[in-house]
């Protein structure tokens, strides 16, 4: 994700909200064709806007606080920084995964057990999420080199966890790099895993 362009980071996610818009019509024709409810199927979509928005929206609070002397800055002092605006671009392409996680509910809402493993799957990406909201400080420090830190929160969530050679053609620099690698970062990976595991316990318990 760091290693994007701009303009392929603003391609992916219009391509996001495309496959949101998406999943929500043909859900919404499911639901009128069954008559079942499907509003859980938009836990991992609050989510996503939750972890993506959430870190700056606490910063801004922060903020406020120092403006008003309800909370003491630091002696670096602070400054309402660009970080506050940028961010939730970077978070928002960091929690893909909670987008696949609705598009794959909504399109599929009776396959096994899908509610108890959107579950589990939006809860493993939401406690991996956690370190961003302690970034809100950071974002609103006025110390010279306060991005480095967030930078390397956002390379450790970012990170795809293959530790093997690879061929030059999947290179991370590469689309077909980056599509091959994407799912391996901690955040969309835990998800995955989560909704994998009770899949396979719920196929166990039915048979």
């Amino acid at each position: 994700m760091l290693l994007m362009s701009d303009l392929l980071k603003y391609s992916t996610l219009v391509i996001m909200l495309l496959a949101i818009l998406f999943a929500s019509y043909k859900g919404r024709h499911a639901v009128s064709a069954s008559g079942r409810s499907l509003a859980w199927t938009y836990v991992p979509l609050i989510a996503f806007l939750a972890v993506s928005i959430g870190p700056s929206v606490v910063a801004t609070f922060i903020y406020l606080g120092y403006k008003s002397g309800l909370m003491q800055a630091g002696p670096s002092g602070y400054q309402f920084s660009s970080f506050i605006f940028q961010l939730p671009l970077d978070f928002a392409l960091m929690n893909w995964g909670f987008v696949a996680l609705y598009v794959t509910c909504r399109l599929a809402p009776n396959f096994r057990s899908a509610r108890s493993a959107m579950w589990l799957s939006a809860a493993a990406m939401c406690l991996l999420n956690v370190p961003l909201f302690f970034l809100a400080p950071f974002m609103v420090s006025n110390v010279f080199d306060a991005g480095q830190g967030i930078g390397v929160v956002q390379a450790m969530l970012s990170m795809p966890l293959w530790f093997f050679p690879y061929p030059a053609f999947l290179d991370p620099d590469s689309g077909i790099g980056l599509l091959v690698f994407a799912p391996l970062a901690p955040i969309p990976l835990s998800g995955l895993v989560s909704w994998i595991v009770v899949q396979l316990i719920g196929g166990m318990v039915s048979s």
